[in-house]
């Protein structure tokens, strides 16, 4: 008898990852496919992590998740054809427990996640 899933989720990035955990705790029955050896592993740079969304996941995750360095500026730029209009915050607030968001290199990131949840 052929096994049946009630969800296939296709990447085992932050996304999917994060997706398939919070379905399987609601009790569906979820496989993830992932075409790397190892989640991570087709990653080659890195992005931004958000703390809020992360830690209603795996609370207070940024004390062991391998994570490069808290960002305490965020700007916003708003592009024309020929002109920008940007505007910022820098919030020393944020360099401080429980921070705002990341620098993370995924291919660490991704497989710390996959063995966190």
């Amino acid at each position: 008898m052929a096994e049946k899933f009630d969800v296939i989720v296709v990447g085992a990035g932050v996304s999917g990852l994060a997706a398939a955990y919070i379905m399987a705790k609601e009790g569906l029955n979820v496989i993830v496919i992932e075409k790397g050896k190892y989640p991570g592993s087709k990653n080659v740079m890195g992005g931004v992590l958000y703390q809020h969304m992360m830690d209603e996941i795996i609370p207070e995750f940024w004390k062991e998740a391998p994570l490069e360095r808290p960002i305490v500026e965020q700007n916003f730029w708003l592009l024309g054809k020929e002109s920008v209009a940007k505007t910022g915050y820098k919030g020393m607030e944020w360099s401080k427990p429980p921070y705002n968001n990341f620098t993370v290199f995924r291919g660490k990131f991704d497989q710390w996640f996959s063995k966190s949840v």
